[in-house]
Protein backbone atom coordinates (compact mmCIF):
# COMPACT_ATOMS: atom_id res chain seq x y z
CA UNK A 1 0.00 0.00 0.00
CA UNK A 2 1.39 3.45 -1.13
CA UNK A 3 1.39 6.18 0.95
CA UNK A 4 -0.43 9.53 0.16
CA UNK A 5 2.95 11.43 0.08
CA UNK A 6 3.59 9.16 -2.98
CA UNK A 7 -0.08 9.74 -4.62
CA UNK A 8 0.55 13.71 -4.17
CA UNK A 9 3.87 14.22 -5.43
CA UNK A 10 3.01 11.12 -8.40
CA UNK A 11 -0.05 13.62 -9.45
CA UNK A 12 1.92 16.68 -9.34
CA UNK A 13 4.92 14.82 -11.46
CA UNK A 14 2.20 14.14 -13.69
CA UNK A 15 0.73 17.75 -13.36
CA UNK A 16 3.77 19.75 -15.24
CA UNK A 17 4.71 16.73 -17.27
CA UNK A 18 1.35 17.06 -19.02
CA UNK A 19 1.53 20.60 -18.60
CA UNK A 20 -0.48 21.91 -21.92
CA UNK A 21 -2.01 17.77 -22.48
CA UNK A 22 -5.55 18.71 -23.42
CA UNK A 23 -6.60 15.34 -24.49
CA UNK A 24 -6.83 12.49 -22.73
CA UNK A 25 -8.52 11.95 -19.30
CA UNK A 26 -7.67 12.46 -15.36
CA UNK A 27 -8.60 10.38 -12.38
CA UNK A 28 -10.59 12.27 -9.36
CA UNK A 29 -7.39 11.80 -7.26
CA UNK A 30 -4.81 12.83 -9.84
CA UNK A 31 -6.73 16.24 -9.77
CA UNK A 32 -7.87 16.47 -5.94
CA UNK A 33 -4.06 16.12 -5.41
CA UNK A 34 -2.83 18.77 -7.48
CA UNK A 35 -5.98 21.16 -6.33
CA UNK A 36 -4.60 19.91 -2.38
CA UNK A 37 -0.69 20.70 -3.49
CA UNK A 38 -1.56 24.07 -5.38
CA UNK A 39 -3.62 25.17 -2.32
CA UNK A 40 -0.66 24.29 0.23
CA UNK A 41 1.51 26.31 -1.78
CA UNK A 42 -0.54 29.15 -1.91
CA UNK A 43 -0.93 29.14 1.71
CA UNK A 44 2.09 31.05 2.64
CA UNK A 45 1.49 33.95 0.20
CA UNK A 46 -2.04 34.51 1.79
CA UNK A 47 -0.11 34.53 5.22
CA UNK A 48 2.62 36.99 3.87
CA UNK A 49 0.04 38.71 1.95
CA UNK A 50 -2.57 39.45 5.06
CA UNK A 51 0.14 39.99 7.57
CA UNK A 52 2.02 42.87 5.24
CA UNK A 53 -1.74 44.50 4.78
CA UNK A 54 -2.60 44.28 8.55
CA UNK A 55 0.92 45.76 9.80
CA UNK A 56 0.42 48.51 6.85
CA UNK A 57 -2.88 49.18 8.66
CA UNK A 58 -1.09 49.26 11.86
CA UNK A 59 1.61 51.33 10.70
CA UNK A 60 -0.05 53.43 8.99
CA UNK A 61 -1.07 55.47 12.37
CA UNK A 62 2.29 55.57 13.53
CA UNK A 63 4.41 56.56 10.89
CA UNK A 64 4.97 56.97 7.19
CA UNK A 65 8.52 55.52 6.61
CA UNK A 66 7.33 51.83 7.63
CA UNK A 67 4.02 52.37 5.82
CA UNK A 68 6.27 52.70 2.26
CA UNK A 69 8.00 49.40 3.55
CA UNK A 70 5.38 47.61 3.81
CA UNK A 71 3.48 48.68 1.21
CA UNK A 72 6.92 47.28 -0.51
CA UNK A 73 6.98 44.63 0.66
CA UNK A 74 3.25 43.99 -0.46
CA UNK A 75 4.31 44.85 -3.49
CA UNK A 76 6.82 42.06 -3.89
CA UNK A 77 4.37 39.32 -2.13
CA UNK A 78 1.97 40.26 -4.82
CA UNK A 79 4.52 40.07 -8.10
CA UNK A 80 5.59 36.27 -6.96
CA UNK A 81 1.95 35.45 -6.02
CA UNK A 82 1.26 36.42 -9.58
CA UNK A 83 4.21 34.91 -11.24
CA UNK A 84 3.10 31.51 -9.15
CA UNK A 85 -0.75 31.66 -10.75
CA UNK A 86 0.71 32.50 -13.81
CA UNK A 87 2.99 29.30 -13.97
CA UNK A 88 0.24 26.62 -12.39
CA UNK A 89 -2.39 28.85 -14.96
CA UNK A 90 -2.24 26.65 -18.55
CA UNK A 91 -1.45 22.92 -16.29
CA UNK A 92 -4.43 24.06 -14.42
CA UNK A 93 -6.83 24.31 -17.40
CA UNK A 94 -5.48 20.93 -19.10
CA UNK A 95 -5.88 19.13 -15.82
CA UNK A 96 -9.19 20.98 -15.19
CA UNK A 97 -10.25 19.58 -19.07
CA UNK A 98 -8.80 16.13 -18.43
CA UNK A 99 -10.82 15.78 -15.49
CA UNK A 100 -13.97 16.71 -17.01
CA UNK A 101 -13.36 14.41 -19.94
CA UNK A 102 -12.43 11.65 -17.90
CA UNK A 103 -16.06 12.00 -15.72
CA UNK A 104 -17.59 11.77 -18.83
CA UNK A 105 -18.76 15.40 -19.76
CA UNK A 106 -17.49 17.98 -22.57
CA UNK A 107 -14.50 19.82 -21.81
CA UNK A 108 -16.58 23.16 -22.12
CA UNK A 109 -17.77 23.04 -18.97
CA UNK A 110 -14.78 24.50 -18.11
CA UNK A 111 -16.47 28.07 -19.04
CA UNK A 112 -18.79 27.33 -16.11
CA UNK A 113 -16.39 29.35 -13.88
CA UNK A 114 -17.73 32.86 -15.18
CA UNK A 115 -21.24 31.78 -14.55
CA UNK A 116 -23.20 33.10 -11.05
CA UNK A 117 -22.97 30.33 -8.95
CA UNK A 118 -20.81 28.40 -12.16
CA UNK A 119 -18.01 27.48 -9.75
CA UNK A 120 -19.86 25.51 -7.62
CA UNK A 121 -21.26 23.49 -10.06
CA UNK A 122 -17.77 22.98 -11.60
CA UNK A 123 -16.59 22.10 -8.30
CA UNK A 124 -19.63 19.04 -8.29
CA UNK A 125 -18.56 18.07 -11.95
CA UNK A 126 -14.61 17.21 -10.99
CA UNK A 127 -16.04 15.53 -7.83
CA UNK A 128 -18.27 13.04 -10.27
CA UNK A 129 -16.78 9.43 -10.45
CA UNK A 130 -14.78 8.47 -13.81
CA UNK A 131 -17.16 7.69 -16.07
CA UNK A 132 -16.36 4.55 -18.19
CA UNK A 133 -17.30 5.30 -22.08
CA UNK A 134 -15.38 5.31 -25.65
CA UNK A 135 -13.28 7.92 -26.14
CA UNK A 136 -13.98 8.72 -29.77
CA UNK A 137 -11.92 10.34 -31.71
CA UNK A 138 -12.98 13.24 -33.87
CA UNK A 139 -9.60 14.07 -35.71
CA UNK A 140 -9.36 10.19 -37.50
CA UNK A 141 -12.24 8.99 -39.70
CA UNK A 142 -14.46 7.26 -38.94
CA UNK A 143 -16.19 3.89 -40.11
CA UNK A 144 -19.60 4.34 -41.57
CA UNK A 145 -22.92 2.05 -42.13
CA UNK A 146 -24.27 2.08 -45.22
CA UNK A 147 -27.78 0.64 -46.04
CA UNK A 148 -26.41 -2.59 -47.16
CA UNK A 149 -24.67 -3.02 -43.41
CA UNK A 150 -21.14 -2.62 -44.86
CA UNK A 151 -18.99 -0.43 -43.02
CA UNK A 152 -16.94 3.14 -45.39
CA UNK A 153 -15.26 5.28 -44.49
CA UNK A 154 -16.50 9.54 -45.20
CA UNK A 155 -13.69 9.27 -47.48
CA UNK A 156 -14.49 6.31 -49.70
CA UNK A 157 -15.32 7.98 -53.05
CA UNK A 158 -11.96 10.25 -52.92
CA UNK A 159 -10.19 6.83 -52.31
CA UNK A 160 -11.36 5.16 -56.04
CA UNK A 161 -10.32 7.90 -57.84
Amino acid sequence: NKSWEYHMINAYKNFFKNYAEFTGRSTRSDYWWVWLGNFILSIPFWIIYFYTVFLSIVMDSIDDSVSESTFMVLGLVVIIYAIFYLAILVPTLALSVRRLRDAGFHWAFIFLRFAPMGGIALLILHAMPTKETEVVNYSEPQAVKNEEGIEDTPFEESDKN
